[in-house]
């Protein structure tokens, strides 16, 4: 499985990335690849499929009432 986040530079959305990679590589042992980018991205793909995105919903996954890194999670095991 293939997971990669690609995060915004200017907006310094590191942090989020690496918090997510962080319990991802915990919960499956797999390491998320990190690829840096801009326009206030903070997507998720799970083998070149989005299953999150800042872009089009305008949020994180963990901004309350909205899902969080644990539903994420939920979703990659479903894949």
């Amino acid at each position: 499985m293939d997971i990669r986040i690609e995060y915004c530079v200017q907006w310094d959305y590191k942090p989020k990335a690496l918090s997510l990679r962080r319990t991802l590589e915990s919960e499956f042992g797999i390491v998320a690849e990190l690829k840096p980018g801009d326009r206030g991205a903070f997507e998720i793909f799970v083998n070149d499929n989005l299953i999150f995105s800042k872009l089009q919903l305008g949020r994180f996954p963990d901004d309350p009432p909205n899902v969080g890194w644990v539903e994420i999670i939920k979703l990659i095991k479903e894949m």
